[in-house]
């Protein structure tokens, strides 16, 4: 999985400046007042200010993850490659199979003892829908038909821009630690770059770490 910051709009010193144009006030340097100012935003939920800063990401994932990520949509736009207009690629090879978890529906615990015979068949299943793709092309089916034998696994690519509220919002949720291991590996690499961008505002927002 793979992140790249493509641009970004706004420093920290723009978030404490469109709160205090409310007085008609600005400043040139970013200092103490500010970073209070920005907690005081945060800790009152004066969130409008954080939504004047912005930042474009390209990525990378397998389906699945990005299917999961797609769900933050206010504040957000999202681009994503379409299967309809290219041919699929590269296919998610997992590192550890997790087992079910008894307390959580949706989560998982740690790693199931037969490593081996579920890498076996996931490589089974992966080689039969690969194949199956490759034939349903070669028979001259359409790409936005073939594409439906496609592995979740299957890696995609898109475009992601959001406010600083949005994605802190999103950092928050998808960097906690009983979050899905591989939607979190993603979702760290983008707070990495929020945090570089704006660590004051990251920080008050709780989405610093």
């Amino acid at each position: 999985m793979r992140v790249e910051l493509l641009e970004s709009m706004g420093t920290d010193l723009s978030v404490s400046n469109t709160a205090r144009v409310s007085f008609g006030k600005w400043r040139d340097e970013f200092t103490d007042g500010d970073a209070k100012l920005i907690s005081y935003l945060a800790d009152h939920e004066h969130t409008s200010p954080f939504r004047h800063c912005y930042a474009t990401f390209r990525c990378q994932a397998p389906i699945f993850v990005a299917r999961q990520l797609a769900k933050h949509q206010v504040g957000m736009s999202w681009n994503e490659v379409s299967l309809r207009y290219v041919k699929a690629g590269d296919v998610w090879d997992p590192q550890t199979w997790r087992e079910q978890s008894e307390d959580k529906k949706q989560g998982s615990g740690g790693p199931i003892q037969p490593q081996a015979k579920a890498d076996l068949a996931y490589a089974n299943a992966v080689e039969a829908a690969l194949s199956a793709y490759g034939e349903l092309l070669r028979l001259g089916v359409c790409r936005e038909q073939a594409r439906a034998v496609l592995p979740l696994g299957t890696y995609t690519e898109w475009v992601w821009s959001g406010s600083l509220q949005a994605f802190a919002h999103m950092c928050r949720l998808r960097c906690a630690p009983d979050t899905q291991s591989e939607t979190r590996e993603l979702a760290e690499q983008i707070r990495t770059e929020l945090v570089k961008l704006w660590p004051v505002a990251m920080a008050a927002l709780g989405a610093a770490e």
